[in-house]
């Protein structure tokens, strides 16, 4: 029961940040950090890593409380090299597809652990519980348009 409550309220801050930017509520703080090399890349990251420790500096982030900008950001006439993406992952995979009118919660778990997206037919529905454990997960749903 306390996992469903803690569920709720992450949902509750969630949504209470939302509203707060939306109406005009405190704006996040501001941190410029200038990253010109790997070596900057590499201090900022081992700064964000101590300030981990300190007391509710993750939770702001998390919120959004605190955001980081560039302090000098690319301009039009940046390098041509500059246009590659600065992080890479792994190759995207197709999204997994489920063609069945009614989606459960255990349709979801039985995914492959590492499932970001899930396709499914325009006249398939999910349950509460399914839509609930896909956000669990970060599982995002796709409806085909056919």
């Amino acid at each position: 029961m306390s996992a469903l409550r803690d569920e709720i309220r992450a949902i509750l801050r969630e949504e209470i940040a939302a509203l707060r930017n939306e109406a005009g509520g405190t704006p996040p703080a501001r941190e410029l950090v200038r990253i010109t090399s790997g070596a900057d890349l590499t201090r900022f990251a081992q700064d964000l890593l101590q300030r981990a420790a300190e007391p509710g500096f993750a939770e702001r982030v998390t919120r959004g409380d605190l955001v980081f900008d560039l302090a000098a950001p690319m301009t039009a006439a940046a390098p041509a090299f500059a246009a590659q993406p600065i992080v890479t992952g792994p190759q995207r995979t197709a999204p997994n597809r489920l063609d069945k009118s009614l989606i459960t919660e255990r349709d979801i778990n039985a995914l492959v652990g590492s499932a970001r997206s899930l396709r499914i037919s325009p006249s398939s529905r999910l349950t509460p519980l399914a839509r609930d454990e896909a956000r669990r997960r970060g599982i995002r749903i796709e409806r085909d348009k056919t």
